[in-house]
């Protein structure tokens, strides 16, 4: 195999883990590629030139999604950048499970997360308007929008372990 047809190989890999999850960070398509991080970003560099990828910056991370097709709507991109960490999506798909709001303590004990972790990222949440707080409980600001997201750009299984079934009963 020449040198041309493995980087060919290794841009189509990257391209697939893009359209397959959008919104991924650099780092998390280095894990799924299982290529060294220099080599990612090399040919994260010639997709983003060949206009196949877009590169955004999102809280701190640059997220990679599929350009050439425009597969995910800029107004989704907000909501997928944040459902793409384990911490919120835990959050979300909670709500949408109870299908009403939840309270802090309540998703603290229900989700096993510390309280002030699930305050920072509920804060995150609200300030994206993601969520919204009202009388002391939170709820998912647009509801079916969130669902239809996660429909249509499924979260890797590996940031569902450990709630698999909470979204199964919701999805099923």
């Amino acid at each position: 195999m020449s040198g041309s047809e493995s980087s060919i190989e290794k841009r189509r890999r990257l391209y697939r883990i893009i359209k397959e999850y959008p919104g991924l960070h650099m780092r998390e398509i280095d894990r799924r590629s299982e290529m060294s991080l220099n080599a990612v970003k090399f040919h994260l560099e010639r997709l983003k030139r060949h206009d196949l990828v877009e590169e955004k910056k999102k809280e701190g991370y640059n997220r990679y999604y599929p350009k050439k097709e425009k597969l995910v709507k800029d107004e989704d991109q907000e909501i997928l950048s944040v459902l793409r960490k384990e911490k919120p999506l835990k959050v979300t798909v909670y709500l949408l499970n109870q299908g009403n709001g939840a309270g802090h303590k309540e998703m603290s004990e229900e989700l096993d997360l510390p309280p002030s972790t699930l305050s920072y990222h509920l804060k995150q949440m609200v300030k994206k308007d993601i969520l919204e707080k009202r009388e002391g409980l939170y709820w998912l600001s647009e509801p079916e929008k969130v669902s239809q997201i996660l429909m249509e750009y499924e979260p890797p299984e590996d940031m569902v372990q450990g709630f698999i079934q909470m979204w199964e009963d919701f999805f099923l």
